[in-house]
């Protein structure tokens, strides 16, 4: 681990001078993309609502941190794709997630009924939530890290997380949910860095196999996207992705989307 010391602290610097607040979608329609799509995408007779409202939980990324574009990251990009649904009127979205939040922080939202409303009213739900858990280790044993310390805090956040889903059930069961990976910025300038591709692997084990014990929620695995910046997909604080790296994002969950079956299809 002490190859990477000066990697780490070089980009945990500019992840803590990156902390100020940033752009928030909230529930501003987002542009469709420049490009025409084809829809393939159609809803049953009985699945006509006035407006679909999709809810995004956890940190920066469902946030949309680093949308230069200002299309609300990946959560913006998809509700402009379900607009496009057959027999939808329209997408309201609200948009939870804030930056830097860890699992701690958003199981205490859901224990304090801060997220009642928002999950209730869902048709569907997006989250994005553990990048920061590892962070926090990271920046808190800088100059002394261990694979012990990340196993340790693994235990506590697969306790957090399955606390988490099983709250977001017990508000609204049925909403198809989309749980995202998180993936190793550090690769981003060097590729001697396997410890944390193992830590990062081991994280979204934990939420795949919780995602896949619920037939309407879907998995989405990310980390390949990011692996350095050959496509450009960072933004200039080397940590979140840019507007390039959401499209790349939303094209991933559209994918997953359909192969989860929870997209309506012709």
């Amino acid at each position: 681990m002490k190859r990477i010391l000066f990697i780490i602290v070089f980009l945990s610097m500019g992840i803590v001078a990156g902390c100020s607040p940033t752009f928030i979608f909230g529930n501003e329609e987002a542009e469709p993309r420049s490009e025409p799509a084809i829809n393939p995408y159609t809803v049953p007779p009985n699945f006509i609502p006035q407006a679909v409202i999709l809810t995004a939980l956890g940190d920066s990324l469902s946030q949309g941190v680093g949308d230069t574009e200002n299309l609300g990251g990946y959560t913006g990009r998809i509700a402009a794709e379900i607009r496009t649904w057959q027999g939808i009127e329209g997408v309201a979205v609200e948009n939870t997630a804030k930056r830097g939040r860890r699992s701690d922080q958003l199981l205490a939202m859901f224990q304090q009924g801060e997220l009642t409303g928002p999950v209730a009213e869902a048709d569907y739900l997006t989250m994005t939530i553990g990048g920061n858990d590892v962070m926090r280790i990271v920046k808190r044993d800088l100059f002394s890290l261990n694979m012990e310390a990340f196993a340790d805090e693994l235990i506590l956040y697969e306790n957090r997380f399955d606390t988490i889903f099983t709250a977001i059930r017990d508000i609204n069961p049925n909403a198809p949910m989309i749980v995202m990976g998180i993936y190793n910025p550090f690769s981003l300038i060097t590729d001697e860095v396997e410890e944390f591709d193992q830590i990062i692997a081991s994280y979204n084990d934990v939420m795949q196999e919780r995602a896949e014990q619920d037939p309407q929620a879907c998995f989405v695995p990310v980390s390949d996207l990011f692996v350095g910046n050959k496509n450009l997909v960072y933004h200039s604080d080397f940590f979140h992705p840019n507007s390039k790296g959401y499209d790349l994002m939303t094209e991933r969950i559209l994918e997953r989307m359909e192969e989860c079956g929870l997209s309506y299809q012709e």
